[in-house]
């Protein structure tokens, strides 16, 4: 094989590796939670965040991202998870959760916070830590 194949085959092989790397997605670390599972992700877990939000909102579709962000940086040492509270309505009831995006913080089971509206990750990032220590 001479020099010229050598490169090209070489250059071919990393583009190959870059298509692949740049096609897959990051996992997403949010749970999806509903009426049948709430309960007992909130029970089994010491921290947990529920971003509760709809198809149709479109601040909830702004924060996504920024909540998602956050949920992977702090993966591990608290849970969070996503409600969309048109398809569990009992639960947003419950919770009093009158507008959305709300983010509802639950320590040991019991619900100590919420932050109404779509948040930036600073504001997300330093109520999580509030309640880690």
């Amino acid at each position: 094989m001479s020099e010229i194949d050598s490169l090209i085959k070489e250059v071919a092989e990393r583009l190959q590796k870059k298509a692949e790397e740049y096609g897959k997605k990051k996992e997403d670390v949010t749970l999806v939670l509903t009426e049948e599972n709430f309960d007992e992700v909130i029970r089994n877990n010491k921290l947990v965040l529920v971003d509760c939000w709809a198809e149709w909102c479109a601040p909830c579709h702004l924060y996504e991202p920024i909540y998602k962000k956050v949920a992977e940086k702090y993966k591990g040492k608290a849970v969070f998870g996503r409600l969309n509270v048109d398809e569990n309505q009992k639960i947003a009831d419950k919770y009093s959760v009158l507008n959305i995006p709300t983010t509802l913080i639950f320590v040991n089971g019991q619900l100590v916070d919420s932050l109404v509206g779509a948040v930036d990750e600073d504001t997300l990032e330093s109520t999580v830590n509030k309640y880690l220590k």
